[in-house]
């Protein structure tokens, strides 16, 4: 067994605690080759999810089976516990529930011992000790696939990020006018924003009150509201079940459903349950407005403090950016939807169909959709130099982190890995330093 295979089963029993079934099909993917070989045997069997049907992960199972019976035993003890599992949970039979994804995990554990691979004790315990989060998760994605067994859901689900100002109405509009759906009880558009919000009004009253819930708001710049939801589990289902019962309402079944709130930038985190079910292909636009602007446009818009609106931005930008790795994303540069809608609605559309291929857009497409875009509503512009408020209002410090922050997320040249490895590195000052 190789070693780059051997970390690859280990980060798979730590993505199976998790119920990341989503990421554990994409080690798979990533990772084993077209040989009949025992680790990628075996592999393969660790990344099967309980939610696909049951024939589907037969093939895996049968293969692991004729390289180690033992080891192909305790996969399918692992299967059985965890489909023992969510038929607990469905019945409400909780603390069961835990026990029995306890003894799955356990079993997976085994079925890698069984082929001569020892397990760090720390990874053991980890595993085991997960079996409650495993659990939750689980519960949140089962109720998921039972709205999608009814046919209740659009069948992608693509979501615009970005700061308040950041040009996200811009974006989602262009979508919208290029045959992506929009929520039904969408909000009016203002003298602010006269072309639309494009957002949901039933979705923004969702996302305040579990905001309010983890103690924060929209105009807060704490990066800390990731921490707190294992505190709130409760509020957290609520807040899930509420936007289930969303999507069902607010879009047509089976369709390519655009959700836009600047308030998933920090509430990202809690649909993870969801992003990694893989019952719903996902897409993520990240709008990047200079730093400048924003500040100036919500001072005018909202009547923000203009270094406080820097921090808004900060806090928001590394969020969105931080918690949408991983999945199917596109990083929009504001000046460049202006200046060139035509490149920028191409980008959006490959990156949906790499996310799902080409259902639905090959018909419903509209490529002449960047009529939409009106540079002239670009009314709040940045020269380049160092705007006198920021001097006047002691902001240098957080100024000079967020041009570095906007200079790394527009960079094209970056690739993922160089992305997350700087913007790690300058969350890192954020974190130091933000109030």
């Amino acid at each position: 067994m190789t070693l780059i295979t051997e970390a690859a089963i280990l980060e798979a029993l730590r993505l199976q605690s998790k119920g990341a079934w989503r990421s554990l099909d994409q080690l798979r993917q990533q990772t084993t080759g077209s040989d009949l070989s025992l680790p990628n045997a075996l592999l393969c069997a660790l990344c099967a999810s309980p939610l696909q049907p049951a024939d589907t992960c037969k093939e895996s199972l049968m293969a692991l089976a004729q390289l180690s019976p033992r080891s192909a035993c305790a996969i399918a003890l692992s299967r059985t516990f965890l489909a023992l599992g969510q038929q607990h949970l469905l019945s409400g039979r909780i603390d069961s529930s835990c026990a029995l994804f306890r003894q799955a995990l356990a079993r997976s554990m085994n079925a890698v011992e069984a082929v001569g691979m020892s397990i760090p004790v720390l990874l053991h315990d980890e595993v085991l000790d997960q079996a409650g989060g495993l659990q939750k998760t689980l519960a949140s994605q089962l109720n998921l696939a039972l709205a999608s067994q009814r046919d209740h859901l659009p069948g992608q689900l693509v979501l615009v990020l970005g700061m308040h100002r950041s040009g996200t109405s811009a974006l989602s509009g262009l979508l919208v006018q290029a045959g992506l759906d929009a929520p039904q009880d969408l909000m009016p558009p203002t003298e602010a924003n006269p072309k639309g919000y494009w957002e949901s009004l039933g979705a923004m009253e969702l996302n305040d009150n579990m905001l309010r819930q983890l103690g924060s708001e929209w105009n807060s710049s704490s990066t800390q509201h990731s921490k707190g939801w294992g505190l709130h589990e409760p509020a957290a289902n609520e807040w899930r079940a509420g936007l289930l019962s969303l999507l069902h309402s607010s879009y047509p079944a089976g369709g390519s459903a655009l959700l836009k709130d600047p308030r998933l930038c920090v509430l990202l985190p809690g649909l993870r349950p969801w992003l990694e079910s893989g019952l719903m292909t996902c897409t993520v636009f990240l709008p990047i407005r200079h730093p400048a602007e924003v500040a100036a446009s919500l001072n005018v818009a909202e009547g923000t403090i203009r270094g406080q609106a820097l921090l808004l931005w900060l806090g928001h930008v590394f969020q969105a950016e931080k918690h949408s790795r991983g999945l199917d994303r596109l990083i929009v540069n504001y000046q460049q939807m202006l200046t060139d809608p035509d490149m920028v609605l191409e980008l959006c559309r490959k990156t949906i169909e790499q996310s799902c291929g080409s259902r639905g857009l090959e018909t419903s497409w509209k490529a002449d959709a960047t009529s939409f875009i009106e540079p002239k509503l670009h009314r709040q512009r940045a020269d380049g130099s160092v705007p006198t408020w920021v001097l006047d209002e002691g902001a240098e410090r957080w100024f000079e982190l967020a041009m570095r922050v906007h200079s790394v997320m527009v960079d094209l040249k970056c690739s993922e890995d160089e992305r997350a490895a700087d913007m790690d590195q300058l969350w890192r000052q954020w974190t130091a330093l933000a109030p």
